[in-house]
């Protein structure tokens, strides 16, 4: 506040409608990264076995057998179905209206295959998460937590149930489990370079294993390519590894040079497609809620020439906080 007008708010304690477009902006690139290299018109059967795409497991339709579908028939076959987000997958292929479907037909590709006989399930086409298997968001946890998807198995896991100390900065994560089923990995857990230009394979036998392994944006482009090392890999279904192309960054950076003008509805409807239906209903009267709110709100302020102030801010936004919890919101939940 201004010592000669206290009336006058000094710039670093108020914030603008810039700060909220900028804000604004950031949730809508980031909506366009998760599904912008994804296909929300057509079914990607087609295409076979892509190297990575945003799934979903429908619960509605479910069989005894795990099943994933694509972006597309999410919004065109299984419209208001409960439907688990799956984030992304690699190397599926859209199992919508075969015969793990006995019931219902895909609408975008109707001639398919009975079985994708390469596609690789897990407990997430169940719903479930990390190593105690529980939904989420889970309605019976209270501890914020963050998710993280191991690189190789893509299953979820709460940080907490790692096991070890998640790093403030890294890219990739791969679990326990994994690390013991690929021991080779071990050998990429030595920060010091190696003295001699031998595979780092002649090396493992004197390491001591952790626990898991976090990997910061370059520990890919360490992994030996010799030719021992690659056999290695081919024969451990995990070559992926040597493929820029496979992370989740790269598939989010495509995603965002796809979908640099698209429309603020296409992206708020992308974000919603990450919802299950219940959250999708909350989050649009949360929306429309705070939206008038916050037009009446800031009409005092044009009105009076106030600049608004980030106390005011957080104010306006406590008081929506204390009426979102009086219509029992579920509480926001955090995915990395």
């Amino acid at each position: 506040m201004s010592a000669e007008n206290p009336n006058i708010v000094d710039d670093d304690d108020s914030l603008s409608l810039v700060d909220v477009l900028n804000e604004q902006a950031r949730l809508q690139a980031d909506a366009s990264a998760v599904l912008g290299d994804s296909d929300e018109s057509n079914c990607t059967y087609a295409k076979g076995y892509i190297q990575r795409q945003a799934l979903y497991a429908c619960a509605t339709c479910s069989s005894t057998e795990p099943a994933g579908i694509c972006l597309a028939c999410s919004y065109q076959c299984h419209e208001g179905h409960e439907l688990y987000e799956l984030y992304t997958k690699r190397f599926f292929r859209c199992d919508c209206g075969n015969s793990k479907f006995p019931e219902s037909l895909c609408k975008l590709e109707k001639a398919k295959d009975p079985v994708n006989i390469q596609n690789k399930y897990s407990q997430n086409f169940r719903g479930v998460y990390c190593t105690c298997a529980r939904p989420y968001p889970d309605p019976e946890d209270e501890i914020e937590d963050e998710m993280i998807q191991c690189v190789i198995c893509e299953d979820w896991f709460h940080g907490r149930h790692l096991n070890a100390t998640v790093p403030e900065d890294f890219h990739e994560m791969i679990c326990t489990c994994c690390m013991d089923k690929h021991s080779f990995l071990w050998a990429y857990q030595v920060d010091s370079p190696s003295k001699s230009f031998t595979c780092k394979l002649f090396n493992i036998c004197s390491l001591q294993n952790t626990v898991v392994h976090f990997g910061n944006g370059h520990w890919r482009t360490k992994l030996c390519r010799c030719a021992e090392c690659k056999k290695l890999y081919e024969e451990e279904g995990v070559s992926f590894l040597l493929d820029p192309k496979d992370t989740v960054q790269a598939y989010e950076e495509r995603g965002k040079m796809k979908t640099p003008c698209m429309s603020e509805i296409d992206l708020e409807r992308r974000a919603l497609s990450q919802m299950n239906r219940v959250q999708q209903v909350e989050l649009l009267q949360g929306f429309m809620d705070l939206k008038t709110e916050l037009q009446e709100f800031l009409k005092g302020f044009a009105s009076s020439g106030r600049v608004v102030a980030e106390e005011d801010i957080r104010g306006f936004f406590s008081r929506m906080e204390a009426k979102r919890r009086e219509r029992n919101f579920v509480p926001q939940y955090f995915c990395k």
